[in-house]
């Protein structure tokens, strides 16, 4: 579950159809989509131009994992 406030990032593709006023992707828009969706982005908006779809895609922004300083900046032991 990704919290309410959590920071998303938004990303906006135009994947162009066989022909025009098709709904059918080209294979090379399909797998532009997939590969989308497989890494976790998800559709949120689809609109139809004449010969293409501009889908809008949202996915939680990850988190950056923060680097712990050491303690006191002296070596210990030998």
């Amino acid at each position: 579950m990704v919290p309410v406030n959590a920071p998303i990032e938004v990303t906006v593709v135009r994947l162009y159809c066989k022909s025009p006023g098709s709904p059918h992707l080209r294979k090379s828009a399909a797998a532009e989509l997939a590969t989308l969706l497989a890494a976790g982005w998800q559709e949120k908006q689809r609109k139809a131009g004449a010969d293409h779809v501009v889908v809008r895609l949202e996915r939680p922004r990850p988190v950056q994992p923060s680097m712990r300083l050491a303690q006191g900046g002296a070596r210990q032991g030998r």
